[in-house]
Formats: C-alpha cells, structure tokens, sequence
C-alpha cells in the first residue's frame, strides 16, 4: 500500500498527461536552456544546476496546482526509499539516464562540432522530453503494487502514457522504449548498496502481476542482464585477458552472486514457459524464448548449464537468505525459501529442457555482417536509452529502433547493425575510442561458441555436471584442509597463524554484502569467511576438502547454503 501522505499513482499519470498536453510549451522552454553556446563551460557542465533548470521546465508550468508541483522528485524519492539509491561510483555514471547529464553531453559534442540552430536546438529538446517522460514511467514501474490490487490496470495506465508519448513525438525521434514493461529491469539497473531491494521488488511483481506481464518481465530482465554481463566480459577481453582464464572466471563468478540469483529467479518461469511451449507445439513461442534463455546463459554456461550442483551455492546471498530461529538455529528467511525454490525450479527444467535447447540454439549463430546480441556493449541497461537520446542528435541519426530490438535475435539484422554500431559514431569521441567499441564480431562468435559446446555437452551426458563434485567436510581428517587463501578474515590471530589471509572488518563486510562468502561468523578476534572460490577451485574439481575449526552455527548455515556439498561428519 501507498505509504501515509506519499501521493497517488493517478496522481503521477494525470501530471504526465498533463505534460504530453503542452509539450509545446515544455519543448520551447528546454529549447531556450540549450541555447547556450556563449555561457561558460563551469554552467554547461553543472549537471546538477542543468538537472534543476529541466524539472523548471515542467513543473514550473503556469497553472500546476501546489499538490501537482509538490510530486517533483517524489518518484526518485520512493524509489531511493525502496534501497535503490545509486551507490556514489567516482568517475562512473550511475544513474538511470539524468537529463541533466544528456544535457551536458550535447554541450560537450556541440563545442567540439559547432552550436545548433534553433531547429536542432528543438529536436534535442524533443529528445530530452522523452527521456523524461520515459525516466518517470520507469519509476512509475516501480509503484506498480503500492496501491494493492488493481496493478494489471495500472500498468495499461503506463502502456497508454507511452504510446501517447510515441504519438505525440516528431518524426525525427526514436521510440526509445515500446513496451513500459522493459523499462523494469531498466529503473533497477543503477548498482545499489543494498541487495534485498531487487528480491523484494521481484517478489511483488509476482505477487501483483497477471503471469502474462511477469513474463515479458522476466524476458526483458533476462535479456538485459545477460547483455552487461557480457559486457563485462568483453571489457576484460579489451584488456588482454582470456574467457576461460581461471581467476577471471573465479572473479566474476564470486562478485556477481545478485546477478547470479536474479538471473535464476528470472529464468525458472521462462523454462517453464518454454517447456509448455514444446509441448503444445508451438513453434514461434519456443523459439521465441529459446533465444532469451540462451542469451541468459550465455555469460558463463559451464555454471548456469553443465554444473547446476554449484549454482545454488553461487547465488545465495548469506545475510539475506539466512537467518536464525529464536533458539539460534540458522534457517532460510521467506526471501531464501523463495530463491531456493526458484532454484530448484530452475535446476529440474534445466536438465530436461537441454537437449531442446541444444537443438533450439543453433538458429542464433552470429553471421559476419550482421547483428547479434551476443556482440552488443553497454554498461547499464539505462546506458542503452542514453546511447539512443545522444545518437537523436544528429540529423541522420536511425529511428527505426527502440531498446527491444537490441536483443531482437530475428529481423533487420544488418540495418541493426549499423544502428548499434553508430552508437559511439559521434563527431566528438575520438578515433581511437571509436575502435575500441566497434561491434565485436569475433567476440560474439567465441560467446556462441561456448555455449554451444556446453549445451553439447550436457544435453550429452545429461546429468548437469562436468565432472564429479567434491563435498565439503566440517573438521574431518579424511580430506586435505582448506587452504588459507579461501579464507578471509579480521581476526590477526588466525590470520598470523596462516589459517586465513588478511581482510580489514570493513572491507569483510562489504565482501559479504556483495554475497561473495559461503558463510561468515564472528571469531574471539574479529571475523572470518570462506571464499566462494572454493565452488570451483576445489569441489568443481572433485576434491573433497575440510573445513577446521568451524563453529556449530556457521557450519548449520554453511549447509543451508551449500545444500548437497556438505558431507556428514563421521
């Protein structure tokens, strides 16, 4: 429910109305911001300053009422208040397509190049009123369930806003974005402190949603996941390093645990559609959704396909997922029990459903002079909106296109091609940079390589695990002890000991709210944690290994979180 004085979502989706009613007007105003080229550059590089003369634009309209002016920031406000305040990234972006900062950008490209006239004045003011008007229905995703029931109708609400948004723009501008439902994923993708926001807001939409909206949902948040975690990928491989290197795979797999478990939370239900899909032979819908979940799996298939005994332990997030009943005893909080669920969902479709998608994937093999999304790169799924609002700029910029068609498998393909590939194309950015981001053919086809053969491999054995799993033994002298780099810790005295390597508290505890740990519990002289590493450095490669000095507590969580790898001591 709203919270006590928070105001309505009719309220927000009459005040955007309102603005797609006089749009002139606004376009006008933002047009006379722009018209800047004699300020100095201190002015056309305030963002913040930029930002507050924008929202001017709109809610300082003639004849808003107070309650109407009074909604400025209210949507960011909630949606902070939700946990998802951008974490402060010196030097990186993070934050969900500011207009401000679009503004700043196009002063930057306009001095390199030459000050537009009032004509392209007015169409980067079209754009930015867009963006907008796109940023608050985003936010407005987030509110979906506030009121209880009734979200289903609620969102046709924010579908009609869109489509009257498209209907009311020029020509000359792009539809960012045709269906409000991917701009979910999108209001989510700024990197937060805080973990449980995203468990909490997925839960929601499961509760409030109709299971046709929770699908495109899960599609888009799949899809879009997918996307920056390849990114990731290419970013190392830009700077030299191999995708099978053993501590690149260690690194990505340890930090991205809420990547990790949102992708799985994600991709139960769409198995589970394309499962009904084979069987009631429906040979568009399959496909449809074998592209998605392949490109899913796609940032590292040896984990999410071919060794679906370490997913589990790879994705719980131990201060969210554990919790202890009132005699002390660890148990799954309800968020745990629902991603264990999920998990056990997902893990039980997987090894049926390989075999079909073995078959399925080969029809997305990325071809020479055409688009695949395996090969696109951004940062954020935001990112993707900037990069389209900044490419408006230019008169011969591509308008065909809307956020959806960056992971289109099908259609246009070199047309996309060349859209994605004039992202970065822009009179400012330098040559060298231009390269650096030219669409990686190459890099698209070693991705699709590799899950193919995962999938090859998988569907061959089909038992969902490249070799035999070692098991974790609590104090037993049976097996070799953990060796001291999978332990981290504050505590000097284990650490001079050699029983664990150093970690001051504050950095132990961001690690562990990053989900990067097995378990972690206090010891006499600070705390200590065992390294997700040992998933694949030492059970992945069928070793067993003991674990000392454990206390009772800590090894109870460390079964709830390692389910099936925690053998019984003797």
């Amino acid at each position: 429910m709203a919270e006590p004085g928070q105001a309505s979502f009719g309220a927000h989706v009459n005040l955007l109305q309102l603005f797609l009613d006089r749009r002139g007007p606004i376009v006008e105003r933002i047009q006379a911001i722009l018209n800047a080229p004699e300020k100095p550059s201190a002015f056309q590089q305030d963002r913040p300053a930029l930002s507050r003369q924008f929202d001017d634009c709109f809610f300082g309209l003639p004849g808003l009422s107070r309650d109407q002016q009074g909604l400025r920031g209210a949507l960011q406000r909630a949606h902070w208040a939700d946990g998802f305040q951008p974490r402060v990234m010196p030097g990186i972006p993070n934050e969900m397509f500011d207009p401000g900062d679009l503004m700043a950008r196009a002063f930057t490209m306009w001095r390199h190049t030459r000050w537009p006239g009032r004509n392209g004045r007015l169409r980067c003011a079209q754009t930015l009123f867009n963006v907008f008007v796109v940023r608050c229905l985003a936010l407005l995703d987030m509110r979906l369930c506030d009121e209880g029931e009734g979200a289903a109708a609620r969102l046709r609400q924010l579908q009609d806003i869109l489509s009257s948004l498209w209907h009311s723009s020029p020509p000359d501008q792009p539809e960012l974005v045709r269906d409000v439902r991917w701009l979910v994923p999108v209001a989510q993708s700024p990197t937060t402190d805080d973990l449980a926001p995203y468990f909490v807001a997925a839960g929601r939409f499961e509760a409030c949603l109709p299971p046709d909206d929770q699908l495109v949902i899960h599609r888009a948040s799949v899809l879009m996941a997918g996307g920056h975690l390849r990114s990731q990928l290419k970013h190392f491989q830009m700077q030299g390093r191999s995708l099978d290197e053993k501590d690149l795979i260690l690194s990505t797999r340890s930090s991205n645990a809420l990547d990790c478990a949102m992708t799985i939370q994600h991709l139960a239900p769409l198995l589970a559609a394309y499962a009904e899909a084979i069987e009631q032979g429906d040979a568009g819908k399959r496909s449809q959704l074998a592209g998605v979940i392949c490109q899913g799996l796609s940032p590292d298939p040896e984990l999410f396909v071919d060794r679906l005994d370490l997913l589990r332990a790879y994705s719980m997030i131990e201060h969210l997922f554990i919790t202890a009943d009132e005699g002390g005893t660890p148990m799954l909080t309800p968020m745990g029990q629902r991603h264990v669920r999920l998990v056990d969902q997902y893990v039980a479709l997987m090894t049926r459903l390989g075999p079909s998608l073995l078959e399925d994937h080969r029809q997305f093999r990325p071809e020479p002079g055409s688009y695949s999304p395996y090969g696109v790169m951004y940062g954020f799924s935001s990112n993707i909106i900037e990069h389209m609002a900044i490419k408006a700029l230019q008169p011969d910029a591509e308008t065909r296109f809307s956020l959806e068609d960056v992971f289109a498998e099908e259609g246009a393909r070199t047309e996309r091609l060349a859209w994605v590939s004039a992202w970065r194309q822009l009179p400012h950015v330098p040559q060298e940079v231009r390269r650096l981001y030219e669409y990686p053919q190459s890099f698209a086809e070693e991705i699709f390589a590799r899950l193919a053969r995962t999938l090859g491999h998988q569907a061959g054995d089909r038992r969902g695990t490249s070799s035999a799993c070692g098991r974790l033994r609590v104090g037993s002298p049976d097996a070799a002890p953990l060796a001291a780099h999978l332990f981290q810790s504050s505590d000097p005295a284990l650490v001079a000991a050699g029983k664990a390597t150093a970690c001051d508290a504050q950095q132990l505890a961001a690690n562990r709210n990053e989900g990067m740990y097995l378990v972690s519990y206090p010891t006499s002289g600070g705390w200590a944690a065992i390294s997700k590493d040992v998933l694949t450095d030492v059970l992945g490669a069928g070793r067993d290994a003991s674990v000392p000095d454990l206390p009772a507590s800590a090894a109870q969580a460390l079964n709830i979180m390692c389910c099936g790898l925690l053998a019984a001591d003797r």
